[in-house]
């Protein structure tokens, strides 16, 4: 029997339902990752389970006395005490907390000494990433039979990650997680559930292979779609016939159009896709930062580096990572000239234009409006040397109108970085800095962000937790690793735990001129050797090149305008010929923008 079973379960906060019809059985043992697009009811659905909300409509049934505990994603205020305290209190005030009575001291000084705590530690004074794992202790001190977490990777460094990681391939409790690190998903998930469109979908299948059959079920359905749409428009030019239709009086063929109306309508479509877009400004020069025996150190008198150098050139991607406060944002403040090396030498390139994503830094105005956070007022903003509407813009990175209007502090963790994405790249770069730009984004999103970094032409520095990100996209790799050494490794995440024996305790691989010359995106065959000397661009092609934006906006916009008009309830009700036309139109559309984007990405080729 389930530990607990849904059967029919909706649920909303007033308006169109988070979570429609859905059923969901979680049995003894499993290892469930739950996946959604940021809004979609991920967090509703856990409130659900853990009985802290109650279904508008269904059932929830779980087996008696059966016990449900959560980490909550993020660190309650107000806790103190010591570490023995805050796992075996029973209540932490807040209103995710789980229901039970206070911990045994068994059950407490076990769980202390699986997960190696100090008991004795006073909580306020620890890391973001210890009292994530003592709030973990307390949720397991109670001996649950689910145990439910909301992002239990956000905010911490790759070490934390790795141990909870470790720590939970061990539990042999039952979990639902939700979570978009995409490694932690793979290694730790035997199921996978789906929130899209209200719906859930349950796939018995690791992520990867989710990924694989989501992509079916989703072109299967695209399919569908265009079939019951063709059908409709039949049925609608038949039904215009009139006269014809009320000879025949086929009742039944006209009540089967009207159900056919009404399921059109009741379709929910799938969230639009981010479109990113990094601005490029003038190339830099091929040197863009070369330190040489590099020094710095607070007034502690600690060293946070010590005797560094590194060359970083044009197109390099550079991967940093390290404990928390171990000093990573410290290092790029060095590199960039924010803060003043206190030995050695530090020397840029000529020509350095830096964008640079902090979310400590970046602060977003709560009261402002989201498009005045962007736009800092103005009606209209220059993308690519081209004026657009900041309401167009923002809907490239999924705000709608209202949204667009609306005050920043209506929005969730993820719509916030969305929106600080989307300042970023208002402005020209060839030097672009990511400071932690992965936190609360969904997996759709996290994917087109790895897409534009890979293609991106400038240099990078990526400071990140998330290794798919790091594997995928950096060509080389600064680690912290204590006592003011940095290590400099070729390639990402996983090329440096080979490198140095799989804990990073080790020196750093010597570079070659050879391993220098490597420092190219591994996974998308892009290595471009230095004899090889492709054609450039005629003046036709460059002119050609600087139109295909402007011509691809146009397209585009005609073909969401186009899109609106025959999503209307009555646009079937209309002249046929002109429906006709409008299909035609949408065609000749699809078309036009696959070959306009083809022969862009040629000429971009050609330029780079």
């Amino acid at each position: 029997m389930a530990l607990l079973s849904m059967r029919n379960v909706s649920f909303s906060f007033g308006g169109p339902p988070l979570i429609a019809n859905a059923d969901l059985q979680i049995e003894r043992g499993e290892r469930i990752g739950l996946l959604g697009r940021n809004g979609t009811g991920k967090s509703t659905l856990l409130g659900l389970i853990c009985g802290e909300l109650e279904p508008d409509e269904g059932e929830i049934t779980r087996q008696q006395a059966v016990t449900v505990a959560s980490l909550p994603q993020s660190v309650p205020r107000h806790m103190s005490g010591t570490v023995y305290d805050v796992i075996a209190a029973c209540d932490d005030g807040s209103a995710a907390a789980p229901a039970r009575q206070d911990a045994a001291p068994r059950d407490v000084e076990r769980v202390i000494s699986q997960m190696s705590l100090d008991a004795i530690a006073e909580f306020g004074t620890l890391s973001a990433g210890y009292k994530r794992r003592v709030l973990l202790a307390r949720a397991l001190a109670g001996l649950p039979d689910i145990l439910l977490l909301d992002e239990p990777t956000n905010h911490l460094d790759v070490n934390a990650i790795c141990w909870i990681e470790t720590f939970l391939s061990r539990y042999d409790g039952t979990l639902l997680f939700v979570t978009h690190d995409r490694t932690f998903l793979q290694k730790l998930a035997t199921r996978i559930i789906d929130l899209d469109r209200s719906r859930l979908t349950s796939w018995a299948c690791d992520f990867a292979n989710y990924q694989d059959r989501k992509q079916a079920a989703l072109d299967a359905e695209a399919k569908q779609n265009a079939v019951f749409d063709k059908k409709l428009g039949q049925e609608e030019t038949w039904i215009r016939q009139g006269i014809k239709a009320r000879r025949t009086r086929n009742e039944g063929r006209v009540r089967a159009l009207l159900r056919m109306r009404e399921e059109r309508r009741a379709r929910r479509q799938m969230t639009g896709t981010v479109r990113m877009a990094a601005q490029q400004a003038e190339k830099s020069g091929r040197l863009v930062i070369k330190a040489e025996d590099v020094g710095f150190a607070y007034k502690s008198g600690t060293p946070v580096i010590e005797h560094f150098s590194t060359d970083i050139m044009r197109g390099d991607k550079v991967g940093i990572i390290g404990p928390n406060g171990a000093g990573k944002s410290t290092l790029l403040g060095v590199l960039l000239g924010d803060l003043s090396a206190q030995r050695g030498s530090l020397r840029h390139g000529t020509r350095l234009e830096v964008s640079y994503f902090d979310q400590m830094r970046e602060q977003l105005v709560e009261d402002e409006s989201v498009r005045d956070n962007v736009s800092n007022g103005s009606p209209t903003i220059l993308i690519n040397g081209r004026q657009r509407h900041i309401i167009g813009y923002l809907q490239d990175f999924l705000f709608s109108p209202d949204q667009a209007r609306g005050p920043v502090r209506d929005l969730s963790g993820g719509e916030r970085n969305r929106l600080l994405l989307a300042r970023l790249f208002t402005r020209p770069s060839n030097v672009l800095v990511l400071d932690e730009p992965t936190n609360d984004l969904d997996v759709e999103t996290l994917e087109l962000l790895e897409e534009l970094l890979l293609d991106y032409q400038g240099t990078l520095l990526l400071v990140s937790h998330d290794r798919t990100l790091l594997d995928n996209v950096v060509t080389s790799t600064l680690v912290l690793e204590g006592g003011g050494r940095v290590g400099e490794y070729v390639g990402g995440y996983s090329d440096w735990l080979r490198q140095t024996g799989g804990n990073g305790d080790k020196g750093p691989a010597p570079k070659s001129a050879a391993a220098k010359a490597a420092k190219a995106p591994r996974n998308r065959g892009r290595i471009q050797k230095d004899h090889d000397r492709p054609r450039k661009l005629t003046f036709k092609e460059r002119r050609e090149l600087e139109s295909l934006p402007v011509r691809i906006d146009e397209l585009e916009t005609e073909q969401a305008k186009l899109h609106a008009a025959m999503a209307a309830p009555d646009f079937y009700r209309g002249d046929a010929q002109k429906i006709s036309q409008a299909n035609a139109r949408l065609k000749a559309l699809d078309e036009e923008l696959a070959e306009t984007y083809q022969r862009w990405e040629e000429l971009e080729e050609l330029q780079a």
